[in-house]
């Protein structure tokens, strides 16, 4: 990944942290590594642990964000929250996997549209 495409990928992750925030999620952690791959946001809302994939995009070019998650990351990112659950010893916990897809100005780079998908990936 190059150098901009790991800066849109923290102001993105930063926007959600804060966006999530409000909405009382308390963030647990962020870009965690697991032996499987990196979770972007692990946040906790009510009795879920959730596991939040940022997309951010500065171009409609390619349409929106989460359109770029395919079946494969999908996959990646339920063993990844998995690995996170095993590691944490928290495998009887409720959780799922959001997406929060955000769409910055091309030419400001502030947030033109966030969406929150809640349980966007079946497990």
């Amino acid at each position: 990944m190059g150098y901009r495409n790991r800066v849109l990928g923290k102001q993105g992750e930063d926007i959600a942290a804060r966006f999530l925030a409000r909405k009382g999620y308390k963030i647990i952690a962020r870009n965690v590594r697991t032996f499987v791959g990196e979770l972007d946001i692990v946040a906790r809302k009510k009795y879920f642990i959730v596991f939040v994939e940022v997309k951010t995009r500065k171009s409609k070019s390619f349409g929106p964000p989460y359109l770029s998650i395919t079946g494969k990351k999908k996959k990646k990112l339920i063993h990844c929250a998995l690995c996170y659950l095993k590691m944490k010893n928290m495998l009887n916990m409720r959780w799922r996997v959001d997406v929060v897809s955000i769409e910055l100005d091309e030419f400001s780079g502030f947030a033109q549209k966030i969406e929150h998908f809640k349980n966007a990936i079946e497990k």
